[in-house]
C-alpha cells in the first residue's frame, strides 16, 4: 500500500512539472532545475549553457489557422526538441511559443551545435494542418544562447540568453545568436 502511494505521489509530482500540451517540463520545473544546476556549478565548477528557442511568426499560425493548429505546431517543435534533448540535458516550455534548454556540462560550441541541429530538424519539412491537410509551410525557430559565468545569478543568465534570442530575431529570424554577437 505504501509503495502504491509513493508511485501515485511520484506520478502527481511528474504531472505538476510537465506542460500538458508539449509534454516537456513546465516553467516551474525549469525554474527549479536552473536554480539547482546553477548552484551545483557555482559550488563545484564546470560549464553549463542556457538556450532559448522561439517559434518564428507563431502568432500568424494562430491568427490564420486557429489555436488548434498553433497547438499542433507547438507539439511538433517540442517533439523535435525531445528527440535531441535527453538527460542530463533539460528542455522546458518556457512560455507561449518559447522553449528553454539547460545544458549542464556543455560548452558554448557544444550548445551551439545542438541548437543548430534542432533548428535544422524543425525546418526540414513542410508541416501540414492535421484537420485539413493544408500546407502550413516550413516552421522556423530563432534561438539565443548564454553560458554560465562564475558569479552569475539565474537572472543574469536568463537576461543574456534572452538578449541573444532577440538579437537572432533582429537579424532576420531562423537563426542562432550567441551572447556577445554584434
Amino acid at each position: 500500500e505504501v509503495a502504491m502511494l509513493r508511485e501515485q505521489l511520484e506520478e502527481i509530482r511528474k504531472e505538476a512539472a510537465t506542460d500538458p500540451l508539449t509534454l516537456l517540463a513546465n516553467r516551474r520545473a525549469f525554474d527549479e532545475a536552473i536554480e539547482r544546476i546553477r548552484a551545483e556549478v557555482a559550488e563545484v565548477g564546470g560549464d553549463f549553457c542556457l538556450a532559448f528557442l522561439d517559434i518564428d511568426h507563431f502568432k500568424k499560425f494562430n491568427d490564420t489557422w486557429g489555436h488548434q493548429t498553433g497547438d499542433q505546431v507547438l507539439r511538433y517543435v517540442a517533439g523535435v526538441i525531445r528527440q535531441r534533448v535527453a538527460p542530463p540535458r533539460f528542455a522546458a516550455r518556457f512560455g507561449g511559443e518559447e522553449f528553454a534548454l539547460i545544458l549542464p556540462g556543455e560548452s558554448l560550441s557544444e550548445t551551439a551545435f545542438l541548437v543548430e541541429q534542432i533548428l535544422k530538424d524543425v525546418s526540414v519539412a513542410s508541416v501540414r494542418r492535421r484537420s485539413t491537410n493544408d500546407n502550413l509551410g516550413v516552421i522556423t525557430l530563432s534561438a539565443g544562447i548564454a553560458c554560465y559565468r562564475p558569479g552569475d545569478t539565474v537572472h543574469d543568465l536568463i537576461e543574456r540568453a534572452d538578449a541573444s534570442l532577440y538579437n537572432a530575431k533582429r537579424r532576420g529570424r531562423n537563426r542562432l545568436a550567441v551572447e556577445g554577437d554584434g
